[in-house]
């Protein structure tokens, strides 16, 4: 049970952090209060890390942080204090990487073991109440530690200071000089792809799709690489291994079938049980990859997935406000899936009985379950093969289920919803925006284009800092918080570069620029020519950290590269190409090396070196010739094209000045590689071009 008494944490802003607030536990945030207390009474600090739609640090919040004798324990020999990762990535991305060296794994809860001068010593993830499975209980690991601290504080001093010392040299691991052919090679695109590829390709799962084994990911970086090795090489293995995976994903209990968007995992391999909670930057990713299928491939499920997702997040994930919230739990009534899941008596009991045969026939619905004795939605075929095997019009099988889907939606959204966390974070609303401005680029759905402007208004208002070009990291209860770090600026330009090729609003393009400039300024370091997660505005930890492999999210500096080298061609300020360039050797050997966490930094290279191509557009005296134009390119995947409409209102931006209509037709002045091509006034010559 919940103690009443509330504690520090439930006066902070973060929805994670407000739901500890009642536990007996005697919590600071992070503050310099905990810290100095730390410093003064020589007590080791408990720093427990998590976030709000994270089920298993519910689990621990139950099992542990609710128990006065564990609370009691903490209070005497502790300073404990709790950090929500979503609000402090750089005190995650520090304490995280020491777990992962001391124990070889990491995750969620994070359980870290601080001296007074903030050097981690001991570490986990979730630790049960009871001695299980080979893990030690909780109490038994805190009064240990607690012994440990008494009788061998110097041992630990000393091992704290050389893995602290160890972590701050690993920083810079990646940026480490490899051999001259490696640097050689990588500017050779179309090869550093090909092998990122094989590595890719030894990863996946033949049979359902997807990178690894179980838990599985989705791993969206890696396959917008193989999406970029079929267009180099247009290998049929690559297409199909995508398309399997995207299926399996649309087909699978990972897909919430009748809501819409994306879970965060699978726990086994068929893509069947997720952990449920949903994140934006997840859905935004994957909505991402759909489209750049949906271009190559122009199978129209890829755009049900699209619209169904981010119509999803228009819905149930905008802020009155305009910014984009950033997660919604996994638990709900305290028991995870509770929301998503159903009994075949639940839908007998909506259905009329012939739709509900044909609905429990088609999502796999039974009377045993698929899960707990209940049933996560999933096809086990496509509707397409479905209806050819019950010899069914496809076209009324698809309207039928729609109607079902629609009454059995009404009735889940009387059951008690899960929790979601309001909280808009910066980086993930900038990948939100990139996703609806290239959805309507694509779909020429005008309905994603405003919820993208609404964005970027939005973070203008509420998250710019006066007089500066400076932003803040969140927004929650009304007020910004934390200074920004470099995912949020990379993450953001280039969700203003997509919004700029969507409606051409030289707004966009300038404010990116101002932005990268304060990157440059604020995050770069010179010794190593790359940049670092925390700018030179924020607070000193025991080292600064950086963020150049792609995980969950695409790596910070690999996004930061992909938006200079966007920013650069869209500009014409070559400045930012040089920048870019100079990163991109400094990986060389790490992208080289380790393909499968530098996906990021490869569809950045790609976007610099391979077919490399700007294309401007003026219009002619027929507003359907541009359209057709504008169709076309948006239609197909030119993953390596920027595209530039010139308009009234754009028209003194430098790239555009010079460029005028030919015989007063629609006219594309196309570029690659630093050369320019006589302008093209047809669209089947255009075609070609970008086809040479």
């Amino acid at each position: 049970m919940k103690s009443h008494q509330k504690n520090r944490l439930a006066y902070e802003s973060s929805a994670y952090l407000k739901q500890h607030g009642s536990n007996p536990v005697d919590w600071y945030p992070w503050c310099s209060e905990a810290l100095q207390k730390s410093k003064k009474e020589n007590k080791p600090i408990f720093l427990s890390i998590g976030y709000s739609a994270c089920h298993w640090c519910h689990v621990m919040e139950r099992e542990s942080f609710e128990d006065m004798e564990t609370a009691e324990i903490l209070k005497k020999h502790f300073i404990s204090i709790k950090v929500d990762r979503e609000e402090r990535p750089d005190l995650d991305h520090i304490y995280m990487a020491a777990v992962q060296a001391l124990t070889h794994r990491g995750g969620w809860p994070l359980n870290v073991f601080l001296t007074p001068n903030l050097q981690p010593f001991y570490g986990g993830t979730y630790f049960p109440p009871q001695n299980r499975m080979g893990m030690p209980s909780f109490k038994k690991v805190l009064l240990g530690i607690a012994q440990a601290w008494k009788t061998r504080p110097e041992e630990i001093l000393q091992s704290a200071q050389e893995l602290t010392g160890a972590l701050a040299q690993m920083t810079d691991l990646g940026t480490q000089t490899g051999e001259s052919s490696s640097l050689t090679n990588l500017f050779e695109s179309e090869k550093t792809t090909a092998d990122a590829y094989r590595a890719i390709y030894e990863k996946i799962d033949p049979e359902w799709g997807g990178v690894g084994t179980a838990p599985k990911f989705f791993h969206t970086t890696d396959w917008r690489v193989v999406l970029r090795h079929w267009k180099n090489t247009k290998s049929p293995e690559a297409l199909a291994a995508l398309e399997n995976t995207l299926d399996q994903w649309s087909r699978g209990g990972i897909y919430d079938h009748l809501g819409g968007g994306f879970h965060r995992y699978s726990t086994d391999r068929e893509w069947l049980v997720p952990h449920f909670e949903k994140m934006l930057y997840d859905n935004a990713l994957i909505t991402q990859l759909y489209l750049e299928a949906f271009q190559v491939t122009h199978r129209i499920g890829y755009v049900a997935v699209v619209r169904e997702t981010l119509d999803y997040v228009c819905q149930k994930m905008t802020s009155p406000l305009g910014g984009y919230f950033s997660t919604e739990d996994a638990d709900s009534e305290g028991v995870e899936g509770k929301f998503y899941v159903w009994s075949k008596k639940d839908v007998e009991n909506i259905l009329s009985n012939e739709a509900a045969s044909l609905f429990c026939d088609v999502y796999s619905v039974t009377e045993r379950g698929n899960w707990e004795g209940t049933n996560i939605l999933h096809l086990s075929k496509s509707l397409e093969t479905y209806a050819s095997e019950k010899q069914l019009d496809p076209i009324w099988l698809e309207d039928s289920l729609a109607k079902s889907k629609r009454l059995l939606l009404a009735q889940r959204s009387e059951r008690p919803s899960p929790h979601r966390d309001e909280k808009v974070i910066l980086g993930w609303n900038g990948l939100m925006i990139e996703t609806m401005a290239r959805a309507h680029q694509v779909l020429d759905e005008t309905s994603y284009l405003e919820s993208a402007r609404n964005c970027a208004l939005f973070v203008e208002q509420f998250l710019k800092k006066a007089e500066s070009d400076r932003l803040h990291h969140c927004f929650q209860d009304g007020k910004p918080y934390f200074d920004a770090f470099l995912d949020d600026y990379a993450y953001f330009i280039n969700g203003l570069l997509a919004l700029f090729e969507s409606d051409f609003d030289p707004r966009w393009i300038k404010w990116a620029e101002k932005l990268a400039d304060t990157v440059l300024s604020e995050f770069w370091d010179p010794q190593n020519n790359d940049f670092f997660f925390t700018g030179k505005s924020h607070e000193s930890l025991i080292f600064r950290p950086k963020e150049y492999q792609d995980g969950a999210l695409p790596s910070a500096t690999g996004m930061m590269v992909t938006g200079l080298v966007r920013l650069g061609k869209l500009s014409g300020n070559t400045q930012y190409l040089e920048r870019a360039e100079k990163v991109l050797k400094c990986f060389s050997n790490f992208i080289c090396r380790a393909p499968l966490a530098s996906g990021q930094f490869l569809l950045a290279l790609e976007l610099l070196t391979n077919k490399s191509q700007e294309l401007v557009l003026v219009p002619g005296e027929e507003e359907e010739s541009e359209k057709d134009f504008l169709d076309f390119i948006r239609g197909n995947f030119y993953p390596n094209l920027v595209t530039i409409l010139k308009t009234d209102i754009n028209s003194q931006l430098t790239v555009l000045q010079e460029r005028k209509s030919v015989g007063g037709l629609t006219t594309a002045y196309l570029c690659e590689n630093q050369t320019c091509r006589p302008p093209i006034t047809d669209l089947s010559k255009l075609q070609k071009a970008l086809d040479g």
